[in-house]
């Protein structure tokens, strides 16, 4: 059993124009761009002080007046305690006024991502121990991992400005002031399971400002649309790091490795993998069923209707296999979307026992 990935959908449709990229040289270029203008250091938040301006406020330190993204802005004003949406209708000298109130009171220090280009602005205000990975290194691996693995590609979909959606264009590289995304499939080397042919697919994700964490999802799946839903996903597996001081070596000794062995890898493996699960016997009657899934972080009740929804679909819950399919089946039926992908994901963690 499969569910439906809306993920890359979800980028494709919200993305602005000057957030996409045609290519992976593109995407790179313009984080690399970025990176040869950002800095970030250390500032003690009593130094801080904002200035109002006319229509809009600044941020005054160290003899320089900074401006501030929508993102950057929001993230002073959650180290302030204050509400960003209000502030944000109040006219700038009340936003001042209550800025320069409350700062004084908060953390001693903020770390600050900082890009001059002209001129100079906060990108991000994050606690002095947030681990910074910068997306050109992320964008710089995918790109050497995709050039010696050619297969790898980013799916077509349809043309964000053409409203009657017959015109196609390359999609899935993303990039904003706050975050990148990227999304890569290979169709070239399919894998048979069932009967049913399936193809490999990833996203790679990272924030340079907080936003969100880093982080890997790998599947296969039975095809994409040209609005990149991605149709009859398994196998979802997701690795993700918060940007904690130690980030940064674990992104390249954790998942950067991992999306290597999973490009670098032959469909054979996959197809050894499903093999292996299809074999492995975890439990022989439902108490143990119930019983393994519980260790393995289940709810009692998900665990049981996972056994039942095996057995409907699946004829049995003996092997690893169609355990899993029962809990994809379950997440099926779930109604919202994010509960229904966490819980493939959990789903998916207990292939581990076969790798």
């Amino acid at each position: 059993m499969s569910t439906n990935l809306l993920t890359a959908s979800l980028q494709w449709r919200t993305r602005t124009p000057d957030e996409r990229f045609a290519n992976i040289e593109a995407l790179k270029n313009a984080v690399l761009n970025r990176r040869n203008v950002s800095f970030e250091g250390i500032v003690d938040t009593e130094d801080l002080r904002i200035a109002p301006d006319d229509t809009t406020i600044t941020l005054d330190y160290d003899g320089q007046s900074l401006d501030m993204t929508h993102w950057s802005f929001g993230q002073l004003c959650n180290l302030a305690g204050a509400p960003a949406s209000y502030l944000r209708t109040l006219p700038s000298d009340l936003v001042s006024e209550n800025l320069n109130h409350a700062l004084p009171k908060t953390q001693d220090s903020v770390k600050l991502l900082l890009t001059s280009n002209g001129t100079s602005t906060v990108r991000a205000f994050t606690s002095e121990r947030y681990g910074r990975i910068w997306d050109i290194d992320i964008v710089r691996a995918v790109e050497g991992l995709c050039e010696r693995n050619t297969s790898w590609h980013n799916p077509p979909a349809y043309k964000s400005t053409v409203s009657d959606g017959v015109e196609i264009e390359n999609a899935g590289l993303y990039a904003s002031d706050r975050d990148i995304f990227m999304f890569f499939i290979d169709e070239d080397h399919p894998i048979e399971v069932n009967g049913e042919r399936l193809s490999r697919g990833f996203f790679v994700w990272n924030s340079e400002t907080g936003k969100s964490s880093f982080g890997l999802t790998t599947f296969i799946y039975r095809y994409v649309c040209h609005n990149h839903i991605v149709w009859g996903a398994q196998e979802i597996r997701e690795i993700r790091i918060k940007h904690s001081l130690n980030a940064p070596a674990r992104a390249f000794s954790e998942i950067m490795p991992a999306l290597k062995r999973y490009v670098e890898s032959s469909s054979g493996y996959e197809k050894q993998t499903i093999k292996r699960a299809m074999e492995y016997r975890p439990s022989v009657n439902k108490a143990d069923t119930i019983e393994w899934l519980q260790k393995n972080g289940f709810t009692k009740a998900v665990s049981e209707k996972a056994f039942d929804y095996a057995i409907s679909e699946e004829g049995n819950s003996t092997s690893l296999w169609n355990i899993i399919q029962g809990l994809s089946a379950l997440a099926r039926d779930r109604k919202h979307i994010d509960t229904r992908v966490d819980l493939e994901r959990q789903a998916g963690r207990l292939l581990n026992y076969v790798h």
